[in-house]
């Protein structure tokens, strides 16, 4: 099968539009990728120490508020 002759190729796969949605796409992952690393490594702990340290904080404020 000559594949750079068929219909996908030359309509779809050898178009500008499509190689700019690769490029775009490429860039993307490659922007995000360090993001998604670094919260799988490190930003779960991170994350759940700072929701709990807000709760804290709340609960403090909510106590400290209150008069006898």
């Amino acid at each position: 099968m000559d594949f750079y002759h068929s219909w996908i190729y030359q309509n779809v796969f050898n178009t500008e539009w499509f190689m700019w949605i690769v490029v775009c796409l490429i860039l993307g992952i490659n922007i995000i990728a360090p993001l998604i690393v670094w919260y799988f490594i490190t930003g779960k702990k991170l994350l759940k120490r700072y929701l709990q340290h807000k709760k804290q904080n709340g609960q403090q404020r909510q106590g400290a508020g209150k008069s006898p």
